[in-house]
């Protein structure tokens, strides 16, 4: 996609969002994401996200809040992590030692395979998803939502894949597709006992490369042009 296309969808989805009376907040204002979170009943965040732990710049990290008038009604973040060369495998392996301690000096025993052979390079994390309660709404709600957030990640950081990992109920559901994601994994890696209190082995791997999410953004500028 040209910028051209690129400011044309992010567009789109911000209309739909204000045609439903919402409205989005970008921030990096990373001092202010516990008492940001707070809102949300959410008093954490995952370690790569958790300005104690990390020094995110505004080239690294942002915050998207989905607004009801004044109200944030929901948020999720994305952090670039320029892994290069380097095995995804290895990586992910290394930064949750110390993300998650463990007593055995391995928070993760596996991760999947095929995660070490595709993913490369510059990669957007998708991090935490939160919603007031009962405030998450419509699925093209959080769809419009989503998607402007990769979008941001795309124009920012000129990524190679965007990914995350969710819920298997939220596979069940089929978020993963609301979310904006082309392939899915099971198993995507099994943590060491005791699992970490906020993850767990049962939890899916999402993605999409530049390609296939640049795909998807041109279908749905296609789709309101025709409409």
């Amino acid at each position: 996609m040209n910028q051209l296309q690129i400011l044309e969808v992010a567009s789109l989805y911000l209309r739909k969002l204000k045609e439903q009376g919402l409205s989005v907040e970008y921030s990096t204002d990373f001092e202010a994401v516990p008492e940001d979170a707070r809102e949300f009943e959410r008093n954490f965040q995952m370690p790569g996200f958790d300005v104690s732990r990390v020094d995110h710049t505004e080239k690294t990290a942002f915050w998207l809040y989905l607004k009801d008038g004044d109200q944030r009604i929901g948020g999720a973040a994305a952090m670039l992590q320029d892994i290069g060369r380097e095995n995804f495998i290895q990586y992910q392996k290394r930064i949750s030692r110390h993300h998650f301690p463990n007593r055995s000096g391995a928070a993760l025993d596996w991760v999947a395979p095929p995660l070490g052979e595709k993913l490369s390079g510059r990669l957007a994390y998708i991090g935490e998803l939160t919603f007031q309660p009962g405030r998450r709404g419509k699925r093209d709600r959080l769809a419009s939502f989503m998607r402007l957030l990769q979008v941001l990640a795309i124009t920012q950081w000129n990524v190679d894949w965007v990914y995350a990992f969710i819920p298997e109920r939220h596979i069940q559901a089929r978020l993963d597709l609301v979310y904006g994601f082309t392939q899915s994994l099971s198993a995507a890696q099994k943590w060491t006992t005791p699992e970490p209190e906020l993850r767990c082995s049962t939890e899916w791997w999402v993605g999409a490369p530049r390609s296939e999410l640049e795909h998807i953004l041109q279908a749905d500028l296609l789709g309101a042009n025709v409409l």
